[in-house]
């Protein structure tokens, strides 16, 4: 059976922590889509717009979900007069996931196919926006299609960097066990072995709001989430379709929330140093790694929109 955001209560209540402006109306909201993959059923969100000139297509990170992107980005960019399509991955949001193993290549598959079939239906020009690990996935997704007109992120978090994958978790120890250990056991072992993400990674800096960030703690949809190990290490371990270096198929921004406890901007530094394409930062003033504060959100709104009108 089909799962709705009408069943889960945390993106409700998360709404009172927002402006009064990014709180949504009753009867307001997204459409909501099921796409076979494999033997699974992945949610999708789309404010639909048949004039408008431009796709944006949202991707969480291990924190969110699609419904909580929707309500600090999506939202505003279809008020903007974007068609805007979200996707929840594998572990993440409604999807209904019966598949014995996943891996970060899995949500990077997910997320090609959405692209192509986006743009095949009318050929309008797709843009991704990602938020927290959302950001590198936008990239691979980018590099793999070689279709996407522009990148949109909060982060973008090199795996095979030891400052970037130190940044990630709260535990002196996690990059050694991470990045060192898993790789040395049988994937089929830690295929089945499933962890909470918020003890893996740095969960409590997902939001500065102390109120917020426990009610999304307990959210299993989101920050509360469990993943399998060897998920995790195929997160750290991918390599991208196109090397950092090469890649020029299409602009970058990087919106960088100001109080970013969790990827401030030294963790998106040694992808940013190295990334070939045009790019441009923007800081959000007051915002959190998942912001929700002012004036940070309307920063991110304006820049996105002249971002997507540049291209």
């Amino acid at each position: 059976m089909n799962k709705y955001y009408r069943d889960n209560t945390a993106w409700v209540k998360v709404q009172q922590f927002l402006p009064a402006e990014y709180r949504w109306q009753d009867g307001f909201g997204p459409e909501e889509e099921f796409r076979p993959w494999r033997s699974s059923t992945v949610h999708v969100e789309r404010f639909a717009n048949p004039d408008a000139t431009h796709k944006v297509i949202l991707l969480h990170g291990v924190g969110t979900n699609s419904r909580l992107l929707n309500l600090v980005a999506g939202a505003s960019l279809a008020r903007a007069g974007y068609e805007v399509v979200a996707a929840d991955m594998p572990y993440y949001g409604m999807t209904d996931n019966r598949e014995t193993r996943i891996t970060y290549e899995d949500w990077v598959e997910i997320g090609a196919e959405l692209v192509r079939s986006e743009i095949a239906k009318d050929g309008k020009p797709a843009v991704l926006y990602g938020l927290s690990a959302g950001g590198m996935l936008a990239y691979d997704i980018a590099a793999l299609t070689r279709q996407v007109s522009g990148i949109m992120g909060m982060c973008f978090i090199d795996g095979g960097s030891p400052l970037s994958r130190r940044r990630m978790s709260d535990r002196p120890n996690m990059d050694e066990i991470s990045f060192k250990k898993l790789p040395l056991l049988p994937a089929s072992l830690i295929g089945r072995i499933r962890v909470p993400m918020k003890y893996l990674v740095k969960m409590n800096a997902l939001v500065n709001d102390a109120q917020a960030l426990k009610l999304l703690l307990r959210d299993s949809c989101s920050a509360g989430a469990s993943v399998s190990l060897e998920f995790v290490n195929s997160m750290i371990q991918h390599q991208p379709a196109i090397a950092f270096e090469d890649f020029d198929l299409c602009p970058i921004i990087l919106l960088q929330p100001g109080e970013d406890r969790w990827t401030p901007f030294p963790v998106t530094e040694p992808f940013w140093e190295r990334v070939g394409a045009p790019k441009q930062m923007v800081t959000l003033d007051n915002a959190s790694h998942y912001p929700i504060e002012q004036p940070g959100l309307d920063q991110m709104r304006d820049a996105m929109v002249k971002f997507i009108r540049s291209i």
